[in-house]
């Protein structure tokens, strides 16, 4: 079948194994041609794609239409659609969770550039770019005019929401962790073991001695006197939580 100009979602399969890799393209001959060449030449970005390709052969790799797309915005809820429940299992190739964030997922040693390090040549070449350059006021301008009331029209808001709401989203399903709820502590002041005085805040205390966020927090950590700042020889220590604000 001639799939030049046509759109959809595709699977490479690894017939050996049964693995595969999932994508969505505007022009699935040419993103077959690229993906084969890629992988040829060993520069494909999927290191696990990749790794396959080269212990099995390409003999064992066919490339096989899933669905055909008529809408182009419907590419990505497609292959979201493809992905879920498998991108970044033993048997699929897909690092990242969610086609419209490729990234998303891929941290640690799943990222693509776990483990890399410049090397001292490369460094030096990167401090010595960056050093003395200035960007010119004409250059701030134009960057800020391009950003300045750009609109994502309602088609794309309704095509991002409908992609991360309920099994797109990371979270379906997983209970989140509970730092993110915002708690207000009560700390105390202590000199040499003896409760000097205590309050319901931080806030309240870096008002009381006019001290910066970082003073305090370097105490609440040490838990041993100041001596020199602010507090002179006073400890500073967290109480039991007051109440969520």
């Amino acid at each position: 079948m001639d799939l030049k100009g046509k759109q959809g979602i595709y699977k490479i399969l690894n017939t050996s194994t049964d693995h595969f890799y999932i994508g969505s393209a505007v022009d699935l001959q040419r993103r077959k041609s690229r993906h084969f060449s890629e992988l040829r030449n060993k520069k494909h970005n999927n290191p696990r794609l990749q790794a396959a390709w080269s212990k099995y052969g390409e003999a064992c790799f066919v490339f096989a239409v899933l669905e055909f797309v008529t809408d182009r915005a419907d590419l990505y809820v497609a292959e979201d659609k493809w992905l879920r429940g498998h991108a970044n299992t033993s048997y699929c190739y897909n690092l990242g969770m969610a086609a419209i964030a490729p990234m998303l997922g891929m941290c640690g040693p799943l990222s693509p550039t776990y483990g890399y390090r410049h090397t001292e040549e490369a460094k030096a070449k990167i401090a010595a770019a960056g050093k003395g350059r200035e960007v010119s006021v004409e250059t701030r301008a134009k960057r800020s005019a391009k950003l300045k009331g750009r609109i994502i029209s309602q088609d794309q808001r309704d095509q991002i929401s409908k992609t991360l709401s309920g099994e797109g989203n990371f979270w379906y399903g997983k209970k989140r962790p509970d730092h993110g709820a915002k708690v207000r502590k009560a700390v105390a002041t202590y000199r040499d073991g003896v409760l000097v005085k205590t309050y319901a805040s931080i806030s309240e205390i870096r008002s009381e001695f006019k001290a910066t966020p970082t003073t305090v927090n370097r105490l609440l950590k040490s838990g041993k006197p100041a001596y020199g700042s602010v507090f002179g020889d006073l400890c500073v220590v967290y109480v039991d939580p007051i109440s969520p604000q």
